[in-house]
């Protein structure tokens, strides 16, 4: 396993790969310095609130401060998004503005996407990703042994233990909370949405699965 100064984390073994598992929703790679994180949503809230809901404002600036803290934890060199890292229109320029400044922060680090079905802003207009700095990978990204996706259900047919996102896994423990929940089969894992503001798929532990749940301070093995 791997010995990470991240308090909290937990090192699991995955396709023959050292990983660990952080409780602020994302997964590290150590041996190809990357980060990975699903279901980021910027400017979700802002959409909502078009609409009429009424929603607490800063969530966008919330969830890129928390980013920003794993990314120092870890030295990541590279952030992959396994898709959704946008929930609306590019041009809502209240999240646009947040991202720039805090991609500007950050220009020494290579943001990577592999396009979610909240995406098509992005992955239809390569140009805007880029004046973005965020570099695209389409739907599908092979980093062997792993194929990287944003819906589990992609690429089954291809080869590579799939690693996605677009479910938002979480569980439910006696006494406690839904909690964010890694889920790992025999062919393909699940990340946790890293947004704070997102519903859930409620995972029930099985033998056939590792769950881990993202407690507040700590990822705690729920498996059977």
């Amino acid at each position: 396993m791997v010995e990470l100064a991240v308090p909290g984390s937990l090192g699991i073994t995955v396709a023959g790969e050292s990983l660990v598992l952080l409780p602020d929703r994302a997964l590290w790679w150590p041996r190809m310095s990357l980060l990975a994180i699903a279901d980021l949503h910027l400017g979700k809230g802002d959409h909502f609130r078009r609409a009429g809901i009424a929603l607490p404002r800063g969530g966008t600036a919330h969830d890129l401060d928390r980013l920003d803290g794993l990314l120092v934890q870890t030295r990541a060199t590279r952030l992959l998004v396994l898709g959704d890292l946008l929930h609306a229109a590019v041009h809502d320029a209240q999240w646009r503005d947040a991202w720039i400044a805090w991609r500007a922060g950050r220009q020494a680090l290579s943001v990577e996407l592999v396009g979610g079905n909240h995406d098509r802003a992005l992955t239809g207009r390569p140009g805007v990703a880029a004046s973005l700095g965020i570099h695209l990978h389409g739907h599908a990204l092979a980093f062997a042994p792993f194929l990287f996706v944003h819906d589990p259900a992609h690429g089954a047919q291809a080869d590579g233990y799939r690693l996605g996102g677009h479910l938002h896994p979480v569980v439910r423990l006696p006494g406690v909370p839904r909690l964010p929940a890694f889920l790992f089969g025999e062919t393909a894992g699940v990340l946790p949405a890293f947004t704070a503001f997102a519903g859930g798929w409620r995972v029930d532990r099985t033998s056939e699965t590792r769950l881990f749940a993202c407690a507040p301070d700590a990822v705690v093995d729920v498996s059977v």
